[in-house]
């Protein structure tokens, strides 16, 4: 109590900090601008220019400059066109980017465009899928159209 703060009592166990599954591995929450929580239903289209992680609902389409992560109780009922795109929850829709990862328990029911495919054991993809080395002209397009407007 009145001793020097830095002696370690031996019956004090470390605190660890807990293991996540979080759907940012090599994004930094400070990355993240634009956050959809849990429990947000949103409906109409979306344009974000910075990194964005989906955990409510989104009903209507996601254009990204930079990556979007679907959460794993996220879920998008519309098309998400982005550079990078992390899916962890649902999507019904078509994804149009640069680099796909679909994680163990994502669900995916439409069509995929992209450069690079990454897929988990679990995870469930029902529509076409096209290996297409010009996708990202395509979504900075698509961006650029979409910030004009």
């Amino acid at each position: 109590m009145f001793g020097p703060k830095d002696k370690i009592n031996e019956n004090d166990t470390p605190v660890m900090p807990r293991a996540t599954t979080s759907p940012v591995s090599r994004t930094s929450s400070k990355d993240i601008t634009t956050l959809i929580g849990e429990g947000c239903k949103v409906e109409g289209n979306f344009y974000v220019p910075n990194f964005t992680r989906i955990d409510g609902i989104v009903k209507g389409d996601v254009h990204g400059d930079s990556g979007v992560i679907i959460g794993n109780s996220g879920k998008v009922e519309g098309n998400i066109f982005g550079t990078e795109v992390m899916l962890y929850g649902e999507v019904k829709g078509k994804i149009e980017t640069q680099k796909l990862e679909l994680k163990k328990g994502s669900v995916l029911n439409g069509d995929i465009v992209a450069v690079n495919l990454i897929t988990e054991s679990g995870c469930i993809f029902n529509g076409n899928c096209v290996m297409n080395e010009n996708v990202q002209d395509n979504v900075k397009e698509l961006s650029e159209n979409i910030a004009n407007v």
